[in-house]
Order: C-alpha cells, then sequence, then structure tokens
C-alpha cells in the first residue's frame, strides 16, 4: 500500500503535469490560429500545411490526454459528433435582404441620382453638394450568404440566408471552415457582446477542380459549378464530408451589433478583419460615383486572377447614418447596388443536335458543343429552346457559335460565326417521331413546341415523376431527380402507382448505390406522409396541361372529389371559374384518356386522398374576406402556394387571371402582363411592403 507521502507526491506531479499541459494547450490554440489568420485572413502564410499539421496532431494529443482542457473554441473541435436528423430554420435578428442589380454606367448614376434625391442633397451654383456621400466597393462573389452571430466573442451560431426573414441553422458545418474563427481575436480590440457578420461562403476554382477530379474517379456526378457545389456541401447533414470541401469565407456586411460602436462600412470591416475574419484586399473606398467607375473598369482585369468566382461589384454608402435614411424597399437595401459584369463568353464548335422530352411531352433541341470552358465551368451543351429559335438564328450542325452562361448559370447559343460556317453544314429538321417512345410528335396550332401526345412515354414519366415528387406538389423528400432516375433505371418505378409499393422492395431498394437504411426508411416516411396532401395538390402534380397549383385548387374546391370531377362533362368543367374551354378540354381527356384513368386507380389503390380538404372559414371579418385576388411576380418573403392558403384562410378567393371580377393584384418584382391589365382597368395593387403591413407583419 503506497505511503501517504508517496500519493501526496503523485497527486503533486499530476498537478504540476496538468499546469504543464495546460500552458502548452493555450500556446499551441494561439499558434494554430494566428496561422490561420495569417493564412486566410493576411495571405501571407509563414508555414507549410505538413508543419501545421503538426501542430494540430500535438493539441489533439495534449487534450485527449487531459479532457479537462477541451474547449468549445478549441482549433481540434471544429469537426465533430454525429451527423445531425436535419436542419431547423431560425429567424435573423436582423432581415438579410437581397441586392438590386445594374448592368450599365447609365443605370450606376440613375441609382446615384436616386440616393442623393433619398438624401436631400442638392448643388449650389458653383456645382458643390451640400452634403458629401462616399462609398465602398467589393467584389460580388459566386457564392452562398451566410450570416454567422458571435456572442461575447464566440461563435454561438451560423444561418443560410433562406428568405431573408429566417434561415437554416448550418452552425454545425461553418464550425468545420477553418477561414472562420471560433473565437475572436480580443487582443486586436474590443469585442461587441453581439456581433452578426454576414459574408460569402465559397469553393476557389482549385479547390473545386480537385473535389470534382475526385468525384470522377469514385464514379459520382461531377458538380456543375463552384456556387452549387458550396450550396450543397453546406447542407450536409454530416460536418465531416463539409471538412472536406475546403469552404472559404469572405465578410461583405453586418446583421445585428450590441453596441454599435462604428460610424461607417469601411470602419466595421476593418474592425472585423483586425478581429480575425477574412475581408476580400479588393475592397475599395471612393468619393465619387466617378470614382466608382473606374475601381469597376479597373476590376473587371484583375478578377480572373482571383482564383473563385465573381460577377460584379457590389457599391454600398459608406456612411451608416446615411444608410438608415435611405432605408429600404420591401426587397432591397436603397443604399446598396450591384453592378453585374456582361456574361463571359466562349467559342465552340457544334457537333450536333439532339431532342429531348420534357414532363408535359414537349421535345425541345439541344446543342451538342464541343467543350468550353466558360466562367469555370466546361460546357458541353446549350438549350435552344424550339425550332423557331433554330431558325432564327441560323444554327446548322458544323457552325462555331458563340455561347455565354445567362446569369453565368444557364448555357445559351448567342449568335453563329457565319464567316466559319463550313461548307457541308447541315440543318436540322425536326423529329416525325419522338425520341423516347417512337410515338407521333405534332406541333399544335398557335404553339411554337413540338410535343409527344403519347401519356405513357418513357421520357414524359421520368419527368413527370420528379415534378410530381416535387415540393410544391406532393413534396416526397428523399424522391428527388437522382433518385427517379436510380429507381426507374432499377425498374422499380414505372408508373405514379409504384412510387407507393416501393415499401414492397425493401430489399431491392438496399441494393441501390448509396441507399443506407436511414435513408431509406426517411424516402418510405416521406411517401407515406405524401397521401395526405389532398386532392388539389395531387392534381398540380400530374402535368395535366394548363392546371396549375391555382387552377388545381379551384377544381378541387369546386368538385370536392376526385370522382365528381372524373364525372364532368367539358361544358361543367369550363363553366368553372378560371377555367375557360381550352383548360376544360385539357383535364376532360386526361380523365377520360387510358392512361389517365389507370393513374387515378393506382392512387386510389395507394390510399392517396383524393378529397378537397375543407376550406378553413375566416374568424371574423378581414381585410381579405370576400375579396378576388391575384398574385403576380416573384415575393421575397412568402412562398406562393403558402400565400395562397394563406389569403384563402382569411376568406379571400385567389385567382390566376386579372379581370373585371379582380379586386386586388399583388404584386411582386418583374410583375409583367397581369400587372399592366390591373392598371389598365383600375384594380387596386399592393406591393410586398403593403402586404406586410396588412398582415401586420412588418
Amino acid at each position: 500500500m503506497p505511503s501517504e507521502e508517496s500519493t501526496w507526491g503523485g497527486i503533486v506531479r499530476m498537478a504540476f503535469m496538468s499546469k504543464s499541459a495546460a500552458k502548452r494547450v493555450e500556446e499551441l490554440r494561439r499558434e494554430i490560429e494566428r496561422h490561420n489568420r495569417l493564412y486566410y485572413v493576411e495571405a501571407r502564410p509563414e508555414i507549410e500545411d505538413r508543419a501545421f499539421d503538426e501542430l494540430l496532431k500535438e493539441l489533439e494529443s495534449l487534450e485527449a490526454a487531459h479532457p479537462e482542457l477541451v474547449t468549445p473554441d478549441s482549433p481540434t473541435q471544429r469537426v465533430g459528433g454525429q451527423p445531425i436528423e436535419g436542419f431547423r430554420t431560425v429567424r435573423h435578428a436582423r432581415r438579410m435582404y437581397s441586392i438590386d442589380n445594374t448592368y450599365n454606367k447609365e443605370d450606376l448614376e440613375a441609382w446615384h441620382q436616386r440616393v442623393l434625391k433619398g438624401l436631400g442633397i442638392e448643388a449650389n451654383l458653383l456645382g458643390e453638394a451640400s452634403e458629401a456621400v462616399e462609398f465602398v466597393c467589393e467584389p460580388k462573389i459566386d457564392g452562398v450568404a451566410v450570416s454567422l452571430r458571435y456572442e461575447e466573442g464566440r461563435l454561438a451560431q451560423a444561418l443560410t440566408r433562406g428568405d431573408g426573414v429566417a434561415g437554416d441553422d448550418i452552425t454545425h458545418n461553418v464550425r468545420t471552415i477553418r477561414a472562420i474563427p471560433l473565437k475572436l481575436d480580443d487582443e486586436a480590440g474590443k469585442v461587441p457582446r453581439v456581433l452578426e457578420v454576414r459574408g460569402e461562403v465559397f469553393i476557389p476554382a482549385n479547390e473545386f477542380e480537385r473535389i470534382n477530379r475526385k468525384r470522377a474517379a469514385d464514379g459520382l456526378e461531377l458538380f456543375a459549378n463552384p456556387r452549387n457545389a458550396a450550396a450543397g456541401t453546406l447542407k450536409q447533414l454530416d460536418p465531416r464530408q463539409v471538412a472536406e470541401r475546403r469552404l472559404m469565407f469572405l465578410a461583405h456586411g453586418r446583421g445585428e451589433l450590441e453596441p454599435e460602436p462604428f460610424d461607417c462600412y469601411s470602419d466595421f470591416l476593418s474592425a472585423v478583419e483586425r478581429l480575425g475574419l477574412p475581408v476580400s484586399k479588393h475592397v475599395r473606398r471612393c468619393a465619387t460615383i466617378e470614382g466608382v467607375w473606374a475601381h469597376i473598369e479597373a476590376f473587371d482585369k484583375e478578377r480572373a486572377g482571383l482564383g473563385y468566382g465573381t460577377d460584379g461589384v457590389v457599391i454600398k454608402v459608406d456612411s451608416f447614418e446615411q444608410q438608415e435614411r435611405l432605408g429600404y424597399t420591401s426587397k432591397s437595401p436603397r443604399w446598396c447596388i450591384a453592378y453585374k459584369y456582361a456574361s463571359e463568353q466562349g467559342e465552340t464548335r457544334v457537333k450536333g443536335i439532339s431532342w429531348q422530352v420534357g414532363k408535359g411531352g414537349t421535345v425541345t433541341p439541344v446543342a451538342e458543343l464541343e467543350p468550353v470552358l466558360i466562367a469555370g465551368t466546361t460546357v458541353k451543351r446549350a438549350g435552344l429552346h424550339n425550332m423557331d429559335e433554330i431558325e432564327r438564328k441560323d444554327i446548322r450542325i458544323g457552325d462555331t457559335v458563340i455561347v455565354e452562361k445567362a446569369g453565368e448559370i444557364i448555357p445559351q447559343v448567342v449568335r453563329v460565326v457565319e464567316e466559319r460556317r463550313p461548307k457541308d453544314a447541315a440543318r436540322t429538321r425536326p423529329p416525325e417521331k419522338c425520341p423516347s417512345c417512337g410515338g407521333p410528335v405534332v406541333r399544335e396550332e398557335d404553339e411554337v413546341a413540338l410535343r409527344c401526345i403519347n401519356p405513357e412515354c418513357p421520357a414524359q414519366l421520368r419527368e413527370r415523376l420528379i415534378w410530381f415528387a416535387g415540393r410544391g406538389q406532393m413534396d416526397i423528400e428523399g424522391l428527388g431527380e437522382k433518385s427517379v432516375h436510380q429507381l426507374a433505371d432499377a425498374g422499380l418505378l414505372r408508373s405514379f402507382g409504384d412510387i407507393y409499393l416501393l415499401h414492397r422492395h425493401r430489399d431491392q431498394l438496399m441494393e441501390l448505390d448509396r441507399m443506407g437504411e436511414k435513408k431509406m426508411e426517411n424516402l418510405l416516411a416521406g411517401i407515406e406522409e405524401s397521401k395526405t396532401r389532398g386532392l388539389a395538390r395531387v392534381l398540380a402534380g400530374l402535368g395535366i396541361r394548363h392546371i396549375g397549383s391555382t387552377a388545381a385548387r379551384i377544381l378541387a374546391e369546386t368538385f370536392g372529389n376526385v370522382d365528381a370531377l372524373m364525372g364532368a362533362n367539358v361544358e361543367e368543367l369550363a363553366a368553372v371559374e378560371e377555367m375557360g374551354p381550352i383548360t376544360a378540354g385539357s383535364v376532360h381527356q386526361f380523365f377520360h384518356d387510358r392512361a389517365g384513368r389507370h393513374v387515378i386507380e393506382e392512387l386510389k389503390e395507394a390510399g392517396v386522398d383524393l378529397t378537397a380538404p375543407k376550406r378553413q372559414k375566416p374568424k371574423g371579418d378581414s381585410l381579405f374576406s370576400g375579396r378576388t385576388i391575384v398574385l403576380t411576380g416573384t415575393l421575397e418573403r412568402y412562398d406562393r402556394k403558402a400565400l395562397e392558403e394563406k389569403l384563402t384562410a382569411l376568406g379571400a378567393k385567389v385567382t390566376g387571371s386579372v379581370s373585371k371580377k379582380t379586386d386586388l393584384v399583388i404584386a411582386g418584382e418583374k410583375a409583367g402582363s397581369k400587372l399592366d391589365r390591373a392598371r389598365a382597368l383600375g384594380i387596386e395593387v399592393w406591393d410586398e411592403a403593403r402586404l406586410i403591413e396588412a398582415f401586420g407583419e412588418g
């Protein structure tokens, strides 16, 4: 038995060792964070990656031997724990607005004039302004906007932008990004009690190439572009997979600050950089709008060498006090605008023109191209829309063409380089038979599109199934585009009804690539839950021509169940508001076609609810009771279907077209002909800000 002296000696030695370990742990943490800062913030690394990894390994070993020394903000805690079940939605402390775009110097100058007018700035006879306005210019990075919240200097939460009002909690993934400090450098300055920093998460070009090389070697589908890859990475449930992607971050905005010690945006950026957050080295402060334009032109020549994607320059009024005076529209700050450069173009050759079939049977041409690098990704195909487009641009097989990415995402053929046309360039003829099923192809009167009229066409079926399972229709979790193709290739999906029979094929499901037990159970649970969506969602999901969500809801509410709907004749259908003879004919044809009736029978047998949900009666009168309302354009805060349901619950009747019977039009961004017609008829029009006010949600 050990003596009291030897026991006490052991305790002393252990205490000394623990104290020594604690000191070394703190030294290592400071050193690791210093090197992170040198690499990501100051862009002047002092050591190689291998030496950095050795420091991290030493820290991991010490913390393993002394678990009492582990803290949440230790560099070793960036990746840890098990994959999460899903993402919870959290409301932003301050709304994350989107930014208006401009594409030329004239529009930029017009914005500048709006800023001056909004601030009440006038010039005297000598042209001297009554108040100075300065601007900050920074790169518009092609990534994913996130909001980082630090409390008492420690990373507390990270959210995606979401709809601007609320976003997904991605803290577990953001902690893996080495460019983002888990603890701010309080030695560099006073840290606000609450500091929300908005910024962009992105994948550098060389890292994107590495990821795609690895995916190709693993037999996986390649990512289309760095932005999609970054967005998909942040929505991974397993942070260990996120850590492997080596995401980057640059700060470019503020959310909640408590207290708010800054007078201007440029001071804010300098402060967060001192605290350890990376900021672009290409931020410029400009005293005049002429200086802003000079920077835009100069940066266009520099951005190709940055190593990450940019598509413009964001211009902000520097003074926070002036920003507050200028305020916001329902969508965007008035004190900020993005100048977007023209889409990058490339020259290539048309090797051939193929045809693909969509969910509604539309047969569209696709240009098969010699691979060309545009905006950081390789383009091999470009949509040609229809035969009229091919003939208008006179695109022939063998032609040299100019291709660009619309919005730097969707490839399109801009024009033919006619002087380089070979003598054997061949014109394209429209197909007489469907490229998928071999059935007849028709071009209906007053339409430019070709259409396969076989409702059992395999290509249509896959596209219809993808649409049916989509979020706006049956919302079946786990049954996305890739899953539909995978299940169809395995012979498990040949009809709508087959979706609801997948539970009988568990063994076959488990044999599919990347299909684990948990993923299968989630898929089957999503399918079971979709049975309760109701008739309106089913009708919207079946791909019936001319039937969208509004028409589907009206039909469901009018007839109450699918049997009554199937029993209606064309005249009865046409008498329903919003239908008309063309839509009525399309609905009647679907329900009296053998294939359409077969689909309904399958869904009935599967137990899918084919009745109309009871319409909720509004509690008392509301501002919307009894009013016929039309929605048009893109709304920032509200999902279209959810808004329709909300207005209906408040006693409104939401329709799809503007007429003399319309009481109110709610117009979002890029509202088109419906807004024009409403104004011509003198109908009341609200913007989103007025709607938010009416709901009391401002």
